[in-house]
């Protein structure tokens, strides 16, 4: 009991109420993880329950680490014998206990996603599906959501309205062949299989009398199987979960927000605990996140509060472009280390493609900074496979280039060829490349002209080696006259790059085409900078920017760049929140009412993690692929009181510094592009400027789609759209209103 002094009364309310359903929503900094801990720290100390009839769940093995440890503090020693874990850890445990009752050996292998994704490739194969139709990764996030739906393949067949979704179907059914034929589980497996356990009465009863206590954090992040098995496990009806509707924010993983809001159906004898006081923010930080949230509907009504009464105003600073706004936030980012050296600065940001403007001023500036929970903006995948083939369009003779994109995008160029290749670089080859003039050698490049020259490939692998080297070609032709952005976007179209991540059609390629956007965005503002720029001296600066001037490493940083799915759980003295516009925050594919609401929360999740300071960022404009796109401060914005939020003051600095060599001295670059007041009636406002047949466009009415045909007209363009939703449709261009997509 002298434990429970050091808690407000509403936490040690939660901890005493042991008897019966209990469910505590708990508002952002409210001391949960604190009050899961005391509550099976009481069961123990009191004699209410031994540790072993305890069961703690949560989503993370460091959060389970976390309340392990709190736990044996304070009852005084390690408790081994507590069930304090993650849903999978819990299902693998039970699973090994009770295989046999659903049909599996003890011995049963868990897949990774490599694992899975090997699978899933070996059955397109045995199937004879081509990849660039139905790409393995697209197939692999398909039939994890039909698990996370609690479907089969045959549920998955059933519904499927497209040759590609029959054929995913298919698929499916291979791989759950595969995967019983191994006696293997994936991740989602674990949870579906318990699921299956726990509805045999003998086995449910058995565990409802071992565990005589289930307590669940994070519940509105469970998807259906957890809430399934969370049901089965508290037959005995002593269940505490622990969740805050206003925080979910993981519905694309499969996250049911419904199972927190409808506990108290589920449970109408259940006590609701509400946890509102903040032990984390300033009461003015409190008020305008509140404000925020309280415009969504699908929530339980909470009033954050705290001691902290007052605080400073939300600063908001309003940049011409996506560059200035980046600078204003490394003078910010400065001015909190000035006034106190060891301040901890939390960047959050929608997509991980915002980073890179972000990383490029704060490297200019030599200020360190880590990337939490993503890669560094030169150093993700399709950023260095972009580079791989400008590095191999300058220099043919680059062995690390070309098998870096030799087959990527997957083009049936395989072991086999590469055997040979390698082979065939042992032999000098004496020609010079007829294509890019290079001179003849020991490399990749060359062996592969001798071995077509020499047709001493098979047909099939020699079609697709020859394949590539004509794209190669078409790539050089094509970059032969243009400005670095535009052979950036030309090498990245004509190489199948674009349309193979267009193709997967999931929440990663979405994520890494952004990526690529913002890379040709960035080609675009050195070709500004300095008109004169080379494509070799554009990848020599980049080889500089990643390898010299990325500060310290990042465990000494006191800058923590991430997106705000990644913030979730951490708190920071400094939060800047950058991007606040429509179409970045909310996403621009928000456009249903529950997806809206979702992104309200997720900046209801952002503005939480800061404890003193909070600054956001909107911008006039940004570039995407390149182009400048209008922009407006984002409806957020909008919904925070005006008397909570304030404009920054700022001067901008008139010159931008370029990075140099190390141990050179800093110089001023030309200056880059002026900024002017920017009017979007000054752009050609015709939604057929531009567009062409193949290009994939978003209509607010009818969604996404690609246009099929393009009828010029006196003054306006018609179009014709293949809709996914809709099928085709006639548009006067003029009045479409389309966004890229």
């Amino acid at each position: 009991m002298e434990a429970l002094d050091s808690l407000n009364p509403e936490q040690r309310g939660a901890v005493l109420h042991t008897e019966g359903p209990l469910l505590i929503l708990a508002g952002a900094g409210s001391g949960k993880t604190r009050v899961i801990a005391h509550r099976i720290a009481y069961l123990i100390r009191s004699g209410k329950a031994s540790p072993g009839q305890i069961l703690a769940v949560t989503f993370t093995n460091k959060a389970a680490g976390e309340m392990r440890a709190r736990v044996s503090g304070l009852v005084g020693a390690d408790c081994p014998a507590a069930w304090i874990s993650t849903f999978h850890s819990l299902c693998a445990r039970l699973l090994r206990r009770e295989a046999p009752a659903v049909g599996l050996s003890r011995d049963f292998v868990i897949y990774d996603s490599a694992d899975q994704l090997g699978v899933v490739k070996r059955a397109l194969q045995a199937m004879r599906l081509d990849d660039r139709i139905v790409q393995p990764r697209a197939v692999l996030s398909a039939i994890s959501h039909a698990k996370n739906r609690m479907e089969s393949a045959a549920d998955m067949a059933a519904r499927a309205w497209s040759y590609r979704e029959e054929q995913i179907a298919k698929v499916f059914t291979a791989y759950e062949t595969a995967l019983s034929e191994a006696s293997a589980l994936d991740f989602d497996d674990l949870l579906l299989r318990t699921v299956q356990l726990f509805a045999q009465q003998a086995v449910r009863e058995r565990y409802a009398s071992r565990f005589r206590y289930v307590m669940v954090d994070e519940y509105q992040d469970t998807n259906r199987p957890q809430y399934e098995l969370t049901r089965h496990l508290a037959a005995h009806r002593n269940l505490a979960v622990v969740g805050d509707p206003d925080q979910s924010i993981y519905k694309w993983r499969g996250a049911d927000l419904r199972n927190l809001l409808d506990f108290e159906t589920d449970f109408p004898d259940a006590v609701i605990v509400r946890l509102e006081r903040n032990y984390r923010s300033t009461q003015v930080i409190l008020d305008a996140a509140s404000a925020v949230i309280a415009c969504n509907t699908r929530r339980h009504e909470k009033r954050l509060w705290t001691e902290r009464l007052g605080g400073a105003r939300i600063v908001h600073h309003h940049a011409p472009d996506e560059l200035a706004e980046a600078d204003f936030i490394t003078w910010q980012i400065g001015q909190a280390l000035r006034e106190d050296a060891s301040a901890l600065v939390g960047v959050l940001y929608r997509m991980n493609s915002q980073s890179r403007a972000i990383e490029e001023s704060l490297m200019r500036e030599r200020l360190p900074y880590r990337v939490v929970g993503g890669v560094r903006f030169y150093e993700r995948k399709e950023v260095k496979d972009a580079l791989a083939y400008l590095r191999l369009l300058v220099n043919p003779d680059d062995d690390v280039s070309f098998l870096r994109i030799v087959n990527t995008p997957p083009r049936g160029i395989g072991k086999q060829v590469l055997s040979a290749l390698e082979a065939a670089r042992a032999r000098p080859v004496g020609a010079a490349s007829s294509l890019f003039e290079a001179p003849g050698g020991r490399s990749l490049w060359s062996a592969a002209l001798h071995l077509l020259q020499e047709r001493a490939l098979p047909g099939r692998p020699a079609a697709a080696l020859e394949r590539f080297i004509v794209m190669m070609e078409q790539i050089r032709v094509a970059a032969a006259q243009g400005t670095i952005s535009e052979i950036v976007g030309k090498t990245l179209a004509i190489s199948g790059y674009l349309d193979h991540l267009r193709d997967a059609d999931s929440e990663e390629a979405e994520s890494r085409l952004a990526n690529l956007m913002e890379f040709v965005s960035a080609a675009r503002e050195r070709e500004l900078n300095e008109p004169e720029l080379s494509l070799r001296a554009f990848i020599d600066q980049l080889a500089l920017l990643s390898e010299t001037d990325e500060g310290s490493g990042p465990e000494t940083s006191q800058v923590w760049l991430m997106t705000m799915h990644a913030a979730k759980g951490l708190e920071f003295p400094v939060v800047i929140v950058a991007g606040v516009v429509e179409g970045v925050f909310p996403h621009v594919h928000a456009d249903e009412p529950e997806e809206l609401e979702e992104e309200r929360r997720l900046c209801y999740v952002a503005m939480t993690r800061a404890q003193h300071a909070l600054v956001v960022t909107s911008t006039e404009r940004r570039r995407v692929f390149g182009e400048y796109q209008a922009t407006s401060p984002s409806r957020f914005l909008a919904e925070i009181p005006a008397d909570l939020i304030e404009p920054a003051i700022y001067a901008p600095p008139g010159r931008r510094w370029a990075p140099g060599r190390p141990g050179s001295a800093r110089r001023p670059s030309r200056v880059r592009e002026a900024v002017e007041p920017y009017a979007y009636e000054d752009e050609d406002q015709s939604a057929g400027a531009g567009v062409r047949k193949g290009v994939r466009v978003r209509h607010a009415q009818f969604g996404l789609g690609t246009v099929v045909d393009v009828e010029p007209l006196d003054n306006d363009t018609t179009l014709t759209i293949d809709f996914v939703r809709v099928g085709t449709k006639k548009i006067r261009a003029r009045f479409a209103h389309l966004e890229p997509a």
